[in-house]
């Protein structure tokens, strides 16, 4: 006689929250411009882009190695200083909260719909997959001492029972991407 044991539902792995890595050692400004102008939105969007240890964009810009992304999409802020080149030129400093709405100095939330994730996340990359986390609220405090941006943050991710703390300091980059 064999007996065979199913299940209806597919077991998923949990994500570890030490996975997570906190201090945030590289990445980039991206700015947008006047994205939603067309929607009648009148700020600048900007998305921050940053890297744990051993993780990081090759030149072709394909993701390579282990480790954490804090991917945080759709901040607003005023106008950018014209043929800026420093992120404080782009990125006031001041304190950003996620929300569902496009206001000043926040960001948006992170949404999966269905496998397609939107809004600010969190990727944690490791030797074998990866597992996208949305953030699901959160804030974060920009300032500056000289050209070099100090992040401090924190985050509720999506299937994590922790809040999750990040922190950047050092020069950041800015990528420009208006359309």
């Amino acid at each position: 006689m064999a007996v065979s044991l199913t299940s209806c539902m597919t077991p998923t792995p949990p994500v570890i929250y030490q996975t997570l890595d906190s201090l945030l050692t590289s990445g980039r400004l991206e700015y947008y411009g006047a994205f939603y102008e067309k929607e009648g939105i009148d700020f600048d969007v900007l998305c921050l882009d940053l890297y744990s240890n051993g993780l990081r964009l090759n030149k072709q810009g394909v993701m390579e190695g282990t480790g954490t992304n804090l991917y945080i999409s759709d901040i607003f802020v005023t106008t950018a200083t014209p043929k800026a080149s420093k992120a404080e030129d782009y990125m006031p400093a001041d304190d950003y909260q996620s929300d569902s709405l496009p206001e000043l100095s926040h960001f948006l939330r992170g949404v999966n719909y269905e496998g397609n994730f939107a809004g600010s996340y969190v990727l944690l990359m490791g030797e074998v997959g990866y597992s996208v986390l949305p953030i699901t609220e959160g804030h974060m405090s920009v300032r500056y001492a000289g050209d070099t941006l100090v992040l401090d943050g924190v985050a509720n991710v999506q299937g994590q029972n922790k809040p999750y703390p990040f922190h950047y300091r050092d020069i950041l980059p800015v990528t420009r991407r208006e359309r």
